[in-house]
């Protein structure tokens, strides 16, 4: 007995037993055969992730020679987040992010930023609508964003540069579309968490690149231009300004809300990282507007005030021991604040000539403007009649700049967009662990109230960069709205 195999006490019957098998011969072959389809189906497995790779290098060598070895790059980022973005959506958003530092790197015609925007957009909303799971952004803020959609194809038209019109529309479009991918994907507070997060730490890595940037600057007309300041991954100094204060507001109000020591070291290291760049960028619009932003996230969060307080008062401090020692780029820094008293004698601040011809311009065409990208060409083509040549990209000034272009409809679509975004931080809030789920929307909304500020004197969004970033702060603040709002109890509100 010790000898005879399974197999032979299956096959052989017992002393005196009938003379037939225990188990069936068909049941005893498919008994055999299990291994053999387990193991095809392995086989057939891996060589379908071999196949799988090989077509994958041969699409994205053949992008690489196409378009470069930057468009190779962003095909297998953008397979890589539609992977991801099947089981965790949100880690898409916080990959763009992350990627705000190579923002200024071109793929084809296009930027990187705009790329990974459009990847995040596919990756996250085809998904979420084969599963029936894609979700809007609450309505105060989806119809200003749709009623914007409608006036920029409405002015389209009337543009006067048709291929700057229609490279706007799409930047619009992929814009409103990531609010709804970033509202879509973003399900827990303390996925919300992650993503401005990350943007702490993106924002950080892209001030890096400006610190190293910065050199020796020389002053004119009585600093009200300054040559020499930094730019790091942006075209001009107030794109970097803005993208530093918008997100230096993100860092503090974080750093200063949050419940884990690691969160508060990142913080603060991105801060400072920001504080630096925004600095060094001289960019007296975006000074104004952090400042604008610190003094809204006292007010919206006021567990922040004592804090934000000690922390002015280092800031000048240092600033006054540091100027005294003549170290760092504090002299300039005075020199440029000082500036703002004597703007009228800079014989190149353009803005009073800016200015007057945006109204003129709006005047022409209140209701639907000139078109997307339409004040550079408009206001450049009256130059005989003025006297005077205005090369500028836009009019200097948030609303006017709107209101030139799509008139005085796209306007009250933007004033509506703001008023809505103010709404979502009215909801009551439903209690959980974690942080207080109400501090998030108001960080964010007091980081937006930089851009506000910035736009009454400049209008430093046609950066896609610096756009992205300032959209993914909006789409962060319409998600957290919605994953921590709920509505209140009658009982509650008396």
């Amino acid at each position: 007995m010790s000898g005879t195999t399974v197999a032979g006490l299956l096959r052989e019957p017992a002393a005196g037993a009938p003379a037939r098998a225990l188990v069936p011969p068909r049941l005893l072959a498919a008994s055999r055969s299990r291994p053999t389809a387990a193991t095809a189906r392995t086989t057939a497995l891996y060589g379908g992730y071999v196949l799988v790779g090989l077509l994958t290098g041969v699409v994205t060598a053949g992008v690489g020679l196409l378009a470069g070895a930057a468009a190779s790059l962003a095909l297998l980022v953008a397979l890589l987040l539609a992977a991801v973005a099947w089981r965790t959506p949100y880690v898409a958003v916080v990959a763009v992010a992350l990627a705000l530092p190579l923002g200024q790197l071109t793929v084809g015609p296009a930027e990187l930023v705009q790329v990974s925007t459009a990847a995040v957009v596919l990756a996250v909303l085809v998904p979420a609508a084969a599963r029936g799971q894609v979700r809007l952004p609450p309505w105060p803020v989806a119809v200003p964003l749709a009623a914007f959609l409608v006036v920029a194809a409405l002015s389209t038209p009337r543009a006067w540069d048709a291929d700057l019109a229609f490279r706007l529309d799409v930047q619009l479009l992929l814009l409103v579309l990531l609010t709804v991918a970033v509202t879509t994907a973003v399900r827990t507070p303390a996925q919300a968490y992650a993503v401005a997060t990350a943007l702490v730490v993106g924002g950080g890595a892209a001030a890096v690149p400006a610190l190293l940037d910065s050199g020796p600057t020389e002053s004119y007309y009585g600093g009200g231009v300054v040559t020499g300041r930094a730019l790091g991954i942006f075209a001009q100094p107030n794109e970097l300004g803005i993208f530093a204060a918008v997100l230096l507001v993100v860092a503090v109000g974080l750093g200063l809300t949050a419940s884990r020591r690691a969160a508060r070291v990142t913080c603060a290291v991105g801060g400072s990282l920001l504080l630096a760049a925004l600095v060094v960028s001289l960019s007296r619009g975006a000074w104004a507007g952090a400042l604008a932003g610190l003094v809204a996230l006292a007010v919206l969060v006021p567990r922040t005030r004592r804090a934000l307080a000690v922390l002015g008062a280092v800031l000048v401090v240092a600033a006054v021991v540091l100027g005294a020692l003549g170290v760092g780029p504090v002299a300039e820094v005075g020199v440029r604040v000082a500036s703002l008293a004597e703007s009228t004698e800079n014989p190149y601040d353009q803005r009073p000539l800016i200015w007057a011809e945006a109204l003129r311009l709006v005047a022409e065409s209140p209701l639907l403007g000139h078109g997307p990208g339409g004040f550079t060409a408009a206001a450049g083509s009256d130059a005989l009649r003025t006297g005077a040549f205005l090369d500028v990209d836009h009019a200097h000034d948030l609303v006017l700049n709107v209101a030139v272009e799509h008139g005085l409809v796209g306007l009250l679509a933007l004033l509506a967009l703001v008023a809505g975004l103010a709404s979502l931080l009215r909801r009551r809030h439903a209690p959980g662990p974690g942080p207080d789920p109400e501090l998030l929307p108001r960080v964010l909304a007091a980081a937006l109230v930089v851009v506000l500020a910035h736009g009454i004197v400049d209008y430093p969004l046609r950066n896609p960069t610096t756009m992205t970033t300032v959209w993914l702060v909006l789409s962060l603040l319409a998600a957290a709205a919605v994953v921590t709002a709920r509505r209140a109890r009658p009982e509650q509100d008396a």
